[in-house]
């Protein structure tokens, strides 16, 4: 699923690419808004709030997207994928848009986006900053019990972390992913952290949380399965989406990042000699 930091790109580009430009042909291929329009509207700008896509025209009118696990936008260029796939065309006059297997859609008025994103917690990666990590932090432990994975994915606690930050964070701090949360000593900066990562990938464009290689998506433990673990060597656990309780997948060294029924203390020491090069650190 993309996340936050994705999302805060697309919308950019949008904006930089069609922004004050007139909708010349209209097509839409999703039921949902098969029967509108835009033919004759001015696209005014996009934005994103975590997860979900904003693109607003001049009547007073947004298009509503969520991207899910399949969902992607061709910006610019014509999409190549079959007509079936292309839920949403728009022919602009500096290109097409166009919204790939775009799993939610639908059209609302600008002024009711607030329905959309009221039950959500800060975007991370708002233009305006996020909240002090303190404040996110205790978002993430109004349910105490949760595991660490589980409350950074809730949305509701604070939107735009995905599986690519809740896989390499807590690898980065030793933290297990099943640690409850309320039992974590340590946590803002964990959080500082995980804040500082996402937005500086919002603003470069890959997804890196090692500092090396920053032109690539190069990622610690996101997405490597049962491999060894590439600090101490150690095989690493792995649980598909239907073996976790937070129903997404999850990679972690067993020895790196024990369980611990009394508590466990986020260790930045580590972080800081595993990622210290990556810019995110000058945020915090």
């Amino acid at each position: 699923m993309p996340e936050g930091d994705t999302l805060r790109r697309l919308a950019t580009r949008i904006s930089e690419r069609f922004a004050g430009q007139v909708v010349e042909r209209s097509v839409m291929r999703d039921p949902r808004i098969a029967t509108v329009d835009l033919r004759g509207r001015t696209l005014v700008d996009a934005d994103a709030y975590g997860k979900h896509l904003f693109v607003r025209f001049d009547d007073g009118r947004t298009l509503h997207a969520h991207l899910l696990m399949t969902g992607s936008f061709d910006v610019g260029r014509p999409s190549k994928e079959a007509e079936w796939k292309r839920r949403i065309e728009l022919w602009m006059g500096d290109g097409r848009l166009t919204g790939v297997q775009v799993p939610l859609l639908g059209m609302l008025d600008t002024a009711d986006e607030h329905e959309i994103t009221d039950h959500l917690g800060p975007d991370l990666c708002a233009v305006a900053g996020p909240p002090a990590a303190g404040t996110i932090v205790e978002r993430l432990q109004r349910e105490p019990d949760a595991p660490l994975t589980g409350a950074m994915l809730d949305q509701r606690r604070a939107a735009g972390w995905g599986n690519i930050y809740v896989h390499d964070v807590p690898f980065l701090a030793g933290l297990n992913p099943y640690q409850p949360v309320g039992r974590i000593g340590a946590l803002e900066p964990v959080v500082a952290l995980a804040t500082a990562l996402i937005r500086v990938n919002a603003e470069r464009g890959p997804q890196n949380t090692t500092g090396r290689r920053l032109h690539t998506d190069a990622r610690w433990v996101h997405g490597v399965g049962r491999r060894p673990c590439p600090v101490c060597g150690t095989r690493l656990e792995y649980r598909d989406a239907d073996h976790t309780p937070w129903r997404r997948s999850i990679t972690w060294c067993p020895e790196c990042q024990p369980l611990s029924d009394t508590g466990a203390r986020a260790d930045m020491a580590r972080a800081r000699r595993l990622s210290g090069l990556h810019p995110a650190w000058k945020r915090m």
